[in-house]
């Protein structure tokens, strides 16, 4: 990375990351239709240019609008072990046909990178967080019944810090004297819902023409900033979701789409900011929530050529 304008030498750096990435793999066919599979995996993520240039807690950056000269960042490394089951049924017409799959995964990063508050409002910074642990189970299953397409699948998820570490989280309202909390192995990882589920159904009333409807449920999860686990949680939502398509012809088709049916309200993401910023509302809660999409409708048309 160069400073083009000549203006500050210490904008210059170079930085080179490299590693060799081993990976294995096996699938046994338990019986015509069930297999059983098992992998191990390595791979490693170098710092991306923002966060090399805005990783000095002494010199935050104002995301992502101007970048400074910063230390260097350890690229992440994450091992990940996965194992399950998946199967296939269907009967001698192929009129009822059935996927399923269940797993376990377990991924952990080394010198993990998370983005943190600064005491500077509306600027934060990047550093390496040492080790962090995701795992959890993910189940799937599809079934073609004639005309009807049914589906679910589902995803549980465990994000966990593996060690202690100090950040600062300055509006966080359990953040000690000096702005910062203490976070303790097992503590977990903030915007990661716990699970994430999908149900649906699609008819086809004729060949061309296609409805469908779906619920999709998302798990609580931890307000950024919140890394110590000590606020309540951003809640739980679902929201209701259709669908429609029709082939016009072997080209063309037309579709509408209803998101959020019954225009429920729900928090996506949380955070923290500072309450003393607006001194006329007299705030007290430095809680700050992004809220979801509202019902909304669409309508158009896809071509391919």
């Amino acid at each position: 990375m160069y400073d083009t304008l000549g203006n500050n030498d210490a904008l210059n750096s170079y930085n080179n990351y490299n590693r060799f990435n081993p990976m294995i793999g096996a699938t046994y066919k338990i019986t015509p239709e069930v297999n059983i599979y098992g992998s191990y995996a390595e791979a490693n993520r170098a710092p991306t240019p923002l966060e090399l240039a805005c990783s000095d807690p002494t010199r935050p950056c104002l995301i992502d609008a101007s970048l400074v000269a910063d230390p260097p960042l350890k690229q992440v490394v994450s091992h990940t072990y996965e194992a399950g089951l998946r199967g296939s049924h269907a009967n001698a017409d192929q009129r009822v046909a059935l996927t399923w799959s269940i797993g376990g995964f377990r991924a952990e990063n080394f010198n993990d990178i998370i983005n943190v508050a600064s005491p500077i409002i509306g600027h934060s910074f990047f550093q390496n967080a040492g080790n962090t642990l995701r795992r959890g189970i993910e189940a799937a299953a599809t079934l073609q019944w004639d005309r009807w397409k049914m589906y679910a699948n589902c995803t549980w998820v465990d994000a966990i810090f593996l060690d202690p570490i100090t950040l600062t989280s300055p509006f966080n309202p359990f953040a000690d004297a000096n702005g910062r909390i203490h976070v303790v192995p097992g503590d977990h990882i903030p915007s990661i819902p716990s699970y994430r589920l999908k149900v649906g159904a699609e008819y086809r009333v004729i060949d061309a023409w296609k409805v469908g409807a779906e619920v999709i449920a998302i798990g609580s999860q931890y307000l950024v900033g919140d890394e110590s686990n000590l606020n309540p949680k951003v809640p739980a939502y679902w929201v209701a979701n259709l669908n429609m398509s029709y082939q016009v012809t072997k080209y063309v088709e037309v579709f509408g789409l209803v998101r959020n049916l019954f225009n429920r309200h729900y928090y996506l993401q949380g955070t923290f900011f500072d309450t003393a910023s607006f001194p006329f509302l007299n705030l007290t809660d430095p809680r700050t929530f992004f809220p979801g999409a509202p019902l909304a409708v669409y309508a158009g048309v896809r071509g391919k050529f």
